[in-house]
This record gives C-alpha cells, structure tokens and sequence, in this order.
C-alpha cells in the first residue's frame, strides 16, 4: 500500500519545495493550494499524512482542520501544520506538531518519518 502525503499550502513555492523534499526520500505526494482543494483530495483519495499551514485564502487550515476532526471517517488522518503564523500552536485546539516556517528539512523529515516511517 502506498502511503502518501499531502502538503496543503496557499504558497506554490512551498508546495514544490515539500513536494521535492519528500519525492526524494521516496515518499508520494499531493499538493493543495487550500482546504477547499485539500478537502476534496482527501475524500477522494485519504492521505496518509497532511501537512497543513494555516493561513490561506478560501479555507484556512484550521477550518480544514476542523472538518478533518469532525469528520468520522477522516478525524485518524495524522496532520502537522506547517506554518509562521503566530497563536497557531492553540489554532487546531488539540495537540499537533508544529513545525515552523522557515522549515528545517531535517526536522520535516524527521517528523514524517516518525508518523509514517521510512518511504
């Protein structure tokens, strides 16, 4: 079974750069450019992993966020926000990694590789 990941940001540089990132290490990726996107993709095709930052237009991440948790079928789905924004540690309302913007590829990794283990 492929795992793969979907990285959900509204900047198309850092869909690429994750996307790149974690296409190295061997691991499947899809990228949204917001929740209204992400959601969609998720219910289609559930990933095994989200990385979510927080700011973006049409549906932020933490209204995705929201949904994922309200909805039965989609609350186990693993998610880490990625994000600059300030206050975002209590934006989701429960216990998530944070991992700050500017990303240090070490620890993205680190944690992807904690959640889903190797590629």
């Amino acid at each position: 079974m492929v795992k793969y990941i979907l990285v959900v940001d509204d900047e198309l540089d850092m869909r690429d750069y994750l996307r790149i990132l974690l296409e190295d290490k061997g691991y499947v990726v899809k990228t949204a450019s917001d929740g209204v996107e992400a959601l969609a993709i998720i219910k289609e095709d559930r990933p095994a992993l989200v990385l979510l930052d927080l700011l973006m237009p049409a549906e932020t991440g933490t209204g995705l966020y929201r949904k994922l948790h309200d909805h039965k079928e989609l609350r186990d789905i693993p998610v880490v926000v990625v994000s600059g924004q300030a206050g975002r540690n209590v934006a989701v309302g429960r216990n998530v990694v944070v991992l700050d913007k500017p990303i240090v590829e070490d620890r993205v990794l680190a944690e992807v590789e904690r959640v889903l283990g190797p590629a």
